[in-house]
């Protein structure tokens, strides 16, 4: 009896055992899985292949395609397809989102799970007139709103119409909002002719934009106090600022005073992502909190932004009476770089920066030319204007009767892109042009914080929709909309 007892106990711990051993096999399994669906629910990108993608090994996701809201098609369209067909919208079920890269041509799908997911894509025909061809046409008519300018270029600006600037009717909805669905609305500056699209290396006429409103104050750009005394290096190629502004720069590290990397992020791209961080504000690279989450850039915007060549070039010495609209422009796209009048006059510590300089820069989002500011006054005033300096443009209504300008009392600067040497030319590697609000130019160290309007191109692929009501079309209550 007592062997039979022993043996069913024996028996009994060997079952409890291989029950315990089987639940942490079990449990460990179920972790493993756990651990591997959860590394891939918050996004991904797929190739599509015949209306369906292949999500790890098996068709765990399907596309749908649709011509307007319920016309199937049996295959995704083509980039520039022959039916002129543009992407719409998009949704998915089982809470995962979807988002359209317009450059990829392709969807970027988020918030996946392990479960059978289906997307649809609705397309529908790109209507109205292409942009720069609608402003071209427009220009022929209306005068009071549009003039070409004296360049070789021949430009299309709008103007000025009277004192308010909000009257010119060049506001154009690209399709930011706020994150609570606020139109963010830009302004046309005009049809700049022989733009060179970098990504297909052509000249293009392309319609340049400018925000109508800044998105705060921020550093041009900024440096240790051992680099041009901490006021910033006034070259926009690698300018904190224009970091700030484009992709790119995620991983963009913060520099303390003494320019020693620390481990976190500053004007890392955040408003082209639409994110939060860390902005540079002062000398000596000091930095503040910023938030773009409600006034970045939104992705509907962003496809219509073309990458483009911008010019950046400057005078050779500080000739504050001499900066006419048309000098100004011709100035921009020479060979003279914001650090060439320290240098000849000697250097110094105000000048000791090793940044390469250059007169062009490839990108996305830049700020006004300054000679933008010099093409923008009313109709009844250029005239006397263009043989004006812009620095005392004040004196002659042609910066009061301008709308390029600070918006209101409040936001008393403007800055623009491009360096500009100062009357003690051992300062010259840090400074920059700036409109000031009462309508005259002048210039200002990179470091100070000062309100910044980004500015943009826009891809001529871009069409203007039409209107019930042209007589208001392009005012702030009636902007001109775009696809």
């Amino acid at each position: 009896m007592k062997l039979e007892k022993y043996e069913n106990k024996t028996i009994k711990k060997r079952k409890t055992l291989l029950i315990s051993l089987g639940v942490i096999v079990l449990a460990s399994i179920s972790f493993l899985l756990y651990k591997t669906f959860a590394s891939f629910t918050e996004s991904a990108e797929f190739s599509i292949m015949n209306g369906k993608v292949d999500y790890f090994g098996n068709s765990d996701v399907y596309f749908v395609f649709y011509k307007d809201d319920d016309q199937l098609l049996e295959e995704m369209p083509q980039k520039d397809n022959e039916e002129n067909l543009v992407f719409d919208h998009g949704d998915c079920d089982n809470g995962a989102s979807i988002e359209w890269n317009e450059s990829e041509w392709a969807p970027l799908v988020k918030g996946l799970n392990n479960v059978k997911t289906k997307c649809s894509l609705y397309f529908k025909e790109a209507k109205g007139t292409p942009l720069v061809d609608y402003i071209t046409e427009l220009a022929k008519t209306d005068t009071t709103n549009l003039m070409a300018d004296d360049t070789a270029e021949k430009n299309i600006r709008y103007i000025a119409y009277n004192y308010s600037t909000t009257t010119t009717k060049n506001y154009i909805d690209i399709g930011d909002r706020t994150t609570d669905g606020q139109p963010i609305l830009w302004r046309i500056i005009g049809v700049m002719n022989n733009t060179i699209n970098v990504e297909t290396n052509k000249q293009e006429n392309l319609v340049k934009i400018v925000r109508a409103d800044n998105i705060g104050d921020y550093s041009w750009d900024t440096s240790a106090s051992t680099i041009n005394n901490g006021w910033g290096v006034n070259e926009w190629s690698e300018a904190d600022l224009m970091k700030l502004l484009n992709p790119g720069y995620e991983t963009n590290k913060l520099e303390n005073s003494e320019g020693v990397e620390q481990d976190d992020y500053v004007n890392n791209s955040l408003y082209w992502d639409n994110k939060a961080g860390n902005c540079y504000k002062s000398k000596n690279n000091e930095t503040k909190s910023c938030d773009f989450t409600s006034s970045g850039l939104s992705e509907t915007a962003k496809n219509k932004i073309a990458k483009v060549r911008w010019y950046t070039g400057t005078f050779a010495t500080y000739t504050w009476g001499e900066w006419t609209a048309k000098a100004t422009y011709e100035a921009e796209r020479g060979s003279h770089n914001g650090k060439e009048a320290c240098l000849s006059a000697g250097g110094g510590d105000y000048c000791n920066d090793t940044v390469p300089r250059t007169t062009t820069w490839d990108g996305y989002i830049g700020l006004i030319n300054l000679s933008d500011f010099g093409y923008a006054p009313a109709k009844n005033y250029r005239d006397k204007c263009f043989t004006q300096s812009m620095s005392s443009y004040k004196s002659g209504n042609c910066g009061i009767y301008n709308w390029i300008k600070p918006n209101s009392l409040s936001a008393n600067y403007y800055a623009t892109i491009n360096p500009m040497p100062e009357t003690n030319p051992y300062n010259s590697a840090s400074y920059f042009a700036f409109i000031h609000n009462e309508g005259y130019v002048t210039t200002f160290e990179a470091k100070q914080a000062i309100q910044i309007y980004p500015s943009a191109y826009l891809k001529s692929s871009v069409k203007i929709l039409p209107n019930d009501n042209y007589d208001t079309y392009g005012s702030i209550d009636n902007p001109f909309i775009v696809s």
